[in-house]
């Protein structure tokens, strides 16, 4: 048993190290990172950022414990969006927030009203995944690499894409229908000269 072990983990260090060889060989080339992807260490540091942000907001005053709060970090972009009982606590809230470490740009959203009921949020759900389709199925957009957030109608998009593309992906997202507003959150990048 022992040495089946031993021999399975022989073959698959084997298989291994033939990768990086096997790439090398195909690929000419430099590889170059994506200027349009988001880091492995990105999207940890953006669910990092979402949690210590409800964490920090609640800890910091007791008038969020009562919040609907939706936080959605993206690369460093935080958007603080839900309803809020109090004119101050949507101010004091990208003061706190601000302080994490990671955050490079905040966007507050929070409308002071009641909280949505669950027929509100279930209609953004549905909003959300209606915006989401159309981006996939619009051949103009790059939909993998938008995230589409939706409160009280109005649809938020977040993602690195170039002018061309934020502007293509914000105009198939106001077609959709229920949807009252489109706000671009988009981290605009630059193409590489070819």
């Amino acid at each position: 048993m022992i040495r089946t072990w031993g021999l399975l983990a022989l073959l698959f260090s084997l298989c291994l190290s033939g990768c990086g060889s096997l790439l090398a060989t195909l690929e000419s080339d430099a590889i170059e990172e994506d200027p349009g992807e988001r880091s492995l260490a990105a999207q940890v540091l953006d669910e990092s950022i979402e949690t210590k942000a409800i964490v920090n907001l609640r800890a910091g005053n007791d008038g969020f414990d009562d919040a609907h709060l939706v936080i959605v970090a993206y690369n460093g972009f935080v958007l603080l969006a839900g309803q809020v009982s109090t004119r101050a606590l949507k101010d004091e809230a990208p003061d706190i927030v601000k302080k994490i470490e990671g955050v490079r740009r905040i966007y507050n959203e929070l409308t002071v009203a009641s909280n949505s009921d669950a027929t509100d949020r279930a209609h953004d759900t549905w909003l959300t995944s209606q915006v989401k389709s159309a981006l996939l199925f619009s051949s103009d957009t790059p939909s993998t690499r938008i995230k589409v957030v939706t409160e009280a109608d109005v649809v938020y998009l977040m993602g690195l894409l170039t002018e061309e593309e934020a502007d293509r992906a914000a105009a198939v997202a106001a077609d959709v229908g229920g949807v009252e507003r489109v706000i671009k959150m988009f981290e605009i990048i630059y193409p590489r000269a070819i």
